[in-house]
C-alpha cells in the first residue's frame, strides 16, 4: 500500500526531528570527548605520568567515540531516508519493491528493507542463511 501525501510529510517530519536530536548528542559527545582529552594532557603534564588513573577514562572515551560513529551512521541513514521522500521512493523497500509495512516505518522511519527483506539481509551477514 502506497502512503499518502499526509503520510510522507509526517514521516519527513519524524525523520527531521530525530535527526535533530542526534546531532545535539553528538555535539554534546564530542564535547565530553574534547574535554576528557584535554583533561589527560594537563593531568599527565602536571603528574609526568602518561600511564597513569586514566585508563578508565581512556575506555570512557573509546565508548564515546564509538557511540559517536553509531550515530552518525543514524544521522546517514536519516539523510538517506529524507532523500528518499525527495526522490519519491520513500517507504519502498529496497530490496523486492513491496511497501513497507507503515509499522515498521513508525518504529523506523528511515527503514529501507520490508521487514522480510531485512531479516533475509541480517541472516546472510550472519551467516544463517
Amino acid at each position: 500500500m502506497a502512503l499518502s501525501q499526509k503520510d510522507i510529510e509526517k514521516y519527513r517530519q519524524l525523520l527531521e526531528d530525530k535527526r535533530a536530536q542526534i546531532e545535539k548528542q553528538v555535539v554534546g559527545l564530542r564535547k565530553k570527548i574534547k574535554k576528557s582529552l584535554d583533561e589527560d594532557r594537563v593531568f599527565e603534564r602536571n603528574s609526568g605520568d602518561p600511564d597513569s588513573d586514566f585508563i578508565t577514562e581512556s575506555s570512557e572515551i573509546e565508548k564515546d567515540e564509538m557511540l559517536v560513529h553509531q550515530l552518525e551512521s543514524a544521522i546517514e541513514q536519516i539523510d538517506d531516508a529524507i532523500e528518499a521522500i525527495n526522490e519519491g521512493y520513500y517507504g519502498i523497500c529496497q530490496k523486492c519493491g513491496n511497501s513497507i509495512d507503515k509499522g515498521r516505518l513508525n518504529t523506523i522511519p528511515w527503514a529501507k528493507y520490508c521487514y522480510t527483506c531485512q531479516v533475509e539481509l541480517e541472516d546472510v551477514e550472519k551467516g544463517v542463511a
